[in-house]
């Protein structure tokens, strides 16, 4: 049986290399070379002993070539992470499906398929703002804003308006870390027909910590892209004069470091999960014996 240690190597968003999923009997049919996995589990459930937290989670993704997609950066879709890893001597680029989880044994009497042996890769890490984001979006699932149900089907089915955010946000999302909307200045109401209108203020936040002019520049030009998706679909006249459906009052760019928390409490986060696999085949979730 393969031991488990309070000292293991193994921390929350570690790389678990194809190799050891092999070894472990994961997806053996089903996971080609470009196949991985991230530590799910928390650093002090990891240090527990087996008898007190026997599995160690792993959420299963694909090695990524190319860009990102802007879409599924920043947690912006709760069901799909796209996220660079880039705290060691090779940088990777990753897809992670929050249905794809996978619980492991610590310890097992088949030492093969216990955690306990297996290491995490070497040449691949997160930084602490990569894990923060990884983190961020594991906790999204349990925690995020919610919008009434008559906006929601408005903005998704009657107007489409939701896939044309997808592609407004598609190659920015690297300098868009969070989107906001403000329905109805944060007061329920109740709305029918096209022309009792939601008022909806949108907050563009753009990060700071790489090139802020880029993403400011890239912020803005996705701002009006934003505007025009809306004029197109929730205008009367297509430019803007007369509104149904929904009002876009505004789309305010804004720095990531400039928001307030005081705003971020008044302010709910948009997350992109109409976009979220609906035509793809669902994922098994696996769990190793």
């Amino acid at each position: 049986m393969g031991g488990w240690e309070r000292n293991t190597p193994w921390r929350q968003g570690h790389v678990v290399s194809s190799d050891v999923l092999a070894q472990l009997g994961i997806g053996a049919d089903a996971a080609p070379l470009n196949t991985v996995a991230i530590v799910a589990t928390h650093d002090c459930d990891l240090a527990q002993s087996s008898e007190s937290e026997p599995v160690v989670e792993l959420i299963l993704g694909v090695l990524l070539e190319g860009e990102l997609n802007g879409n599924y950066t920043h947690c912006k879709n709760i069901r799909r992470l796209h996220l660079e890893i880039s705290g060691g001597d090779r940088c990777l680029h990753v897809q992670l499906d929050a249905n794809r989880r996978v619980f492991v044994p610590k310890e097992h009497v088949d030492s093969a398929k216990a955690f306990g042996t297996c290491l995490p890769v070497s040449y691949a890490q997160m930084t602490g703002s990569e894990k923060g984001i990884y983190q961020r979006w594991l906790a999204a699932r349990y925690r995020r804003s919610s919008f009434p149900d008559e906006f929601d089907r408005r903005l998704k089915e009657q107007t489409k308006v939701a896939d044309r955010l997808a592609k407004c946000f598609k190659d920015s999302g690297k300098h868009i870390p969070a989107v906001f909307f403000d329905v109805d200045f944060g007061s329920e109401k109740t709305r029918a027909g096209e022309d009792d209108l939601y008022e909806l203020t949108i907050y563009l936040l753009y990060a700071t910590d790489e090139d802020p002019a880029l993403a400011e520049a890239a912020a803005r030009e996705a701002a009006e892209a934003v505007q025009l998706a809306f004029q197109a679909r929730c205008t009367v006249d297509g430019v803007g004069k007369v509104w149904k459906w929904i009002e876009l009052i505004d789309v305010v760019v804004l720095a990531d470091e400039s928001l307030s928390y005081a705003q971020s409490l008044l302010l709910n986060r948009w997350q992109a999960d109409h976009i979220s696999l609906r035509t793809d085949p669902a994922q098994p979730i696996f769990d190793v014996k």
